[in-house]
């Protein structure tokens, strides 16, 4: 008949193993999460988890952070984020939708990966001699111009605000934005990005013959903030007939997931 021992070292992360004597040979085997090491093998030693599946063909326990323990390991989350029932993946808390954040009345609460902004859309105070009234919470619309006020009359006639929200070091190219008119009365529709930050990150497409789209063409690295500004004219023949602003404010959050 079988006969087990086992017995505790002072470490927490290694212990004696069970042996038992069959037939005047001992075998000896360790619980769950520990591995028979030291000399002659007679120690079990816990597996770092962790450090085991940190890089290689196999994929990593943890999204975020693994901490390991005696015979076992647990995952965490960084703040803003709540650990899944799968106990390894991280998913978003929307402080927007659960009141979890600190935005005033006259601010918008934009969720992102991890966190929150809190944004004020405003109209520009003067821009190529025209003025804007804010028409929607995202939009400004440009007051009537002049007769002789031909800079004013080539400005754009609308500005619209759009805010995104992505991870670090997305896959490229990604189609982030897509800017079309639903009234198309010339017979040219132009697409271009006219402004912001980060314009080497991103790139103009068309998908129809209305329609302009903003590609991200290189990965983003954050925790960082892009505007881009593109611009959608309208044309007959070379006479401009009417120009759309759409800022797009990008969050790239500092995670992957």
């Amino acid at each position: 008949m079988a006969e087990w021992t086992t017995s505790q070292s002072d470490s927490s992360f290694s212990h004696q193993p069970r042996c038992t004597d069959v037939q005047g040979s001992q075998h000896c085997s360790c619980e769950s999460g520990f591995r028979l090491s030291g000399k002659d093998v007679r120690q079990c030693r816990d597996v770092d988890e962790c450090e085991l599946f940190q890089t290689g063909r196999l994929a990593r326990l943890c999204a975020h952070s693994c901490v390991n323990m005696p015979g076992s390991y647990y995952c965490t989350c960084p703040s803003g984020y709540n650990l899944q029932e799968d106990s390894r993946t991280c998913e978003d808390i929307n402080e927007c939708m659960s009141n979890q954040h600190n935005c005033t009345r006259e601010e918008i609460c934009i969720n992102i990966h991890g966190g929150f902004h809190c944004v004020r859309p405003e109209c520009p105070k003067s821009r190529h001699n025209a003025s804007y009234v804010k028409t929607s919470q995202f939009k400004c619309e440009r007051n009537p111009c002049l007769v002789e006020n031909k800079l004013c009359a080539n400005a754009a006639y609308s500005i619209t605000f759009h805010y995104l929200t992505l991870t670090s070091n997305l896959r490229t190219p990604r189609t982030l934005f897509r800017m079309t008119s639903s009234r198309f009365v010339g017979d040219t529709m132009r697409f271009s990005i006219v402004g912001g930050n980060g314009q080497n990150h991103f790139s103009i497409q068309r998908s129809d013959r209305q329609t302009g789209e903003l590609v991200l063409v290189q990965p983003i690295q954050g925790p960082a903030t892009l505007e881009v500004e593109m611009e959608m004219t309208e044309l007959s023949g070379k006479t401009v007939l009417m120009k759309h602003i759409s800022k797009v404010i990008i969050f790239v959050s500092r995670y992957n997931f």
